[in-house]
């Protein structure tokens, strides 16, 4: 599918992904874009705007991710693949509408740039590190996968 510029509105593009997959059948997929056709709706109410857009839009559906990826865990240690196997699905569903994620040698290529050029060290400039990485990847780094790298790099030193 498409992918969203930050800046643009999403939910014209997933309402009519939405539309798409209720003709063809596909339940699952019909469902996960209404679940976050609806939240994009329920933010900009929210934050009182018409629309959400760019890293409001992101933030959105980064969420949506999380608390599936939370929620697909918790099923796993139940014992209920089923429902964990559709969360996933759910997920891969979302992550078609944010933008492609950096490898983890990208994102340790700018912790150590970060590290190197603001002179950190030591773990109490571990939060420093991340928010720095995290601003330059520009939202294509998860923030636990970023704090893993910079902690290993910090702790390296």
């Amino acid at each position: 599918m498409s992918q969203s510029p930050a800046g643009d509105d999403p939910l014209p593009k997933i309402q009519a992904a939405a539309m798409v997959a209720l003709k063809s059948g596909d339940k699952l997929r019909t469902s996960a874009l209404r679940l976050i056709a609806s939240d994009l709706k329920k933010a900009a109410i929210d934050q009182g705007k018409d629309v959400v857009t760019g890293d409001d839009a992101l933030a959105v559906l980064r969420r949506n991710v999380k608390t599936r990826t939370d929620s697909a865990e918790q099923y796993e240690k139940a014992g209920r693949t089923e429902a964990a196997q559709k969360e996933r699905a759910e997920i891969a569903v979302i992550e078609e509408y944010l933008p492609k994620q950096a490898s983890e040698e990208a994102i340790r290529e700018v912790a150590k740039a970060v590290i190197a050029e603001k002179g950190l060290s030591g773990m109490a400039a571990m939060g420093v590190a991340i928010k720095e990485t995290v601003a330059r990847l520009g939202g294509a780094a998860d923030g636990k996968v970023v704090s893993t790298i910079v902690g290993a790099l910090l702790r390296a030193k």
